[in-house]
């Protein structure tokens, strides 16, 4: 059973494609290698993203990265980030609405559980300086202040979320960690459910190394791509115009180690689909090759999500296709019954209680595929006969 299956992605697409229409008309540009290792050998594992966007996902078939290989320009970014778009069209995708109050609601139950997931290793940080990078409204920092008394500053490309940052007393900054010009050194560097969202993913680690203090540390989780798929649905359904990177934890450790960090601890607390690293600076390692065992297991399970989702898609219809027949034929029954109590009441019946012979002649006069059913004068109740229970129906073997 997958999240999303054909038919619903289609009913997602056309809430929101109005948003879509819009976002076609921003400015694009096309990504030709690999911003890990420069490889510029790839499969293409979609041609759209979840809501209907012309943007190509690849598989870097070198190190196991996979980006967006059509997406906005950088000022197109800005600009999708800073109006609403990103959320108006995840809110419409979802059929949510994403207030800045929800969003700190969703927010508060992760903040608690990743504080209580690192506290054994930042405990020796009290007093320490906090940036979160991609921190939205600043729950995460707040809850972090809170525990470790830190002080917290937020880095996050949407003004209105910033402002929500600035009210509940952090320091907050509009903008990107690629161009975040500052003195500081901090003790603890966030990067929560937020590195698929980065622009440069080099230039964006390469910065955090230089905002750390010497014995800082770097957490950074990641939304599994191939888990994703295993549960939404193939790559169409997972990718979107705002993820321009996505890991796998078969090859996090590699990238993070061609970035300059290595691993102190690695939690699974968030579920399936994602995975949380403690990081630490080290000296970058050169980007070796993933064995191409590997990769080709990697394609393979993405084209057997594919197939999978195709044939879920079918019997799924298969079985509303049932029930609305199901449904025509207790209604057709119905009227017979009525049609009949009529005829025994005879014509000294009440107006209002007659059945006209004229109506309902459409469904009086069923295709000659559907025979009628007579119903059957038992002793069993009549509301059994006409409507069959929903067990009975589910529990039938299913033919899609």
């Amino acid at each position: 059973m997958f999240l999303i299956p054909p038919a619903d992605l289609e009913k997602r697409r056309g809430r929101c494609r109005p948003e879509v229409e819009k976002l076609r008309r921003l400015s694009w540009e096309t990504v030709s290698s690999c911003n890990l290792c420069s490889s510029r050998r790839s499969v293409t594992v979609s041609l759209t993203d979840r809501y209907g966007l012309p943007a190509h996902t690849v598989l870097c078939l070198d190190c196991g990265l996979f980006y967006l290989a059509d997406c906005f320009t950088a000022e197109s970014y800005s600009q999708f980030y800073s109006n609403g778009a990103y959320r108006s069209v995840c809110s419409q995708f979802n059929n949510v609405s994403h207030t800045i109050e929800q969003i700190r609601a969703d927010q508060r139950n992760y903040a608690q559980t990743l504080g209580s997931v690192l506290a054994r290793h930042i405990q020796g940080q009290r007093t320490g300086k906090l940036l979160d990078v991609g921190g939205s409204a600043g729950i995460v920092a707040s809850e972090f202040v809170r525990k470790f008394n830190l002080r917290g500053t937020v880095l996050d490309p949407a003004e209105e979320e910033i402002a929500a940052a600035r009210a509940s007393g952090l320091d907050a900054v509009v903008g990107s960690v690629e161009d975040y010009d500052t003195e500081e050194t901090y003790d603890l560097v966030l990067l929560c459910r937020s590195v698929e969202h980065l622009m440069d993913l080099r230039a964006a680690f390469a910065r955090i190394r230089g905002l750390l203090k010497p014995g800082g540390l770097f957490y950074c989780d990641i939304a599994d791509f191939m888990e994703l798929c295993q549960q939404v649905g193939p790559p169409e359904t997972v990718a979107k115009i705002d993820h321009r990177y996505w890991l796998t934890q078969a090859t996090a450790l590699n990238i993070f180690g061609a970035l300059g960090f290595e691993l102190v601890s690695m939690d699974i607390a968030f579920g399936f689909g994602y995975a949380g690293y403690l990081l630490r600076p080290c000296e970058p390692i050169t980007v070796t090759a993933v064995p191409q065992e590997r990769i080709h297991k990697l394609i393979e399970q993405i084209r057997r999500s594919q197939l999978d989702w195709t044939q879920y898609g079918r019997a799924s219809r298969g079985i509303v296709e049932r029930l609305r027949y199901r449904a025509y034929r207790a209604k057709r029954v119905a009227l017979r019954f009525a049609g009949r109590v009529s005829k025994e009441q005879g014509p000294n019946q009440p107006a209002e209680l007659q059945t006209p012979a004229s109506s309902n002649s459409a469904l009086q006069k069923p295709p000659s595929s559907l025979p009628i059913v007579a119903m059957p004068r038992s002793s069993s109740s009549r509301k059994e006969q006409l409507y069959p229970s929903a067990a009975t129906i589910v529990d039938r073997p299913s033919v899609g």
